[in-house]
């Protein structure tokens, strides 16, 4: 039986609210990283104004395809990915995206970092990793 672990650290307080699930296992584990939706799209929101929109998450995102229709929706190129997280500058964040959502800014630095981990472990052990939307 394998065992399973979960940081929902992201999503503790918005039980009930949509979720987005990152997870990769292998034969002994899964590990999940659950994440409220809200804090997900607005990080995305900030990295569509800072990078651009040619494929993977944030492809996927602006057309809102990938996990939104087909779910678990598989990461193909995870180090790419990685990239794109580690891309993330908080000085760059606009004025109106900081009014609209002050209380979730501060928040974003170490999500991006759990989620840059997530993946790297992911990719070092060279599992899949999958997105799930619920």
């Amino acid at each position: 039986m394998k065992s399973e672990v979960i940081n929902d650290s992201y999503y503790a307080g918005f039980e009930g609210e949509p979720e987005i699930i990152f997870m990769y296992e292998n034969s002994n584990e899964r590990q999940v990283l659950k994440l409220w939706n809200g804090y997900f799209e607005t990080l995305l929101d900030c990295l569509v104004q800072q990078t651009p929109v040619h494929e993977g998450i944030l492809h996927e995102y602006y057309i809102h395809e990938g996990w939104y229709e087909e779910s678990p929706w598989e990461i193909k190129n995870v180090e790419k990915e990685i990239q794109l997280f580690k891309s993330f500058v908080t000085n760059e964040i606009t004025e109106e995206v900081i009014k609209e959502s002050s209380n979730i800014i501060p928040i974003l630095p170490a999500l991006t970092r759990d989620i840059i981990t997530f993946l790297e472990q992911a990719n070092d052990s060279g599992d899949n990793v999958y997105i799930v939307y619920e």
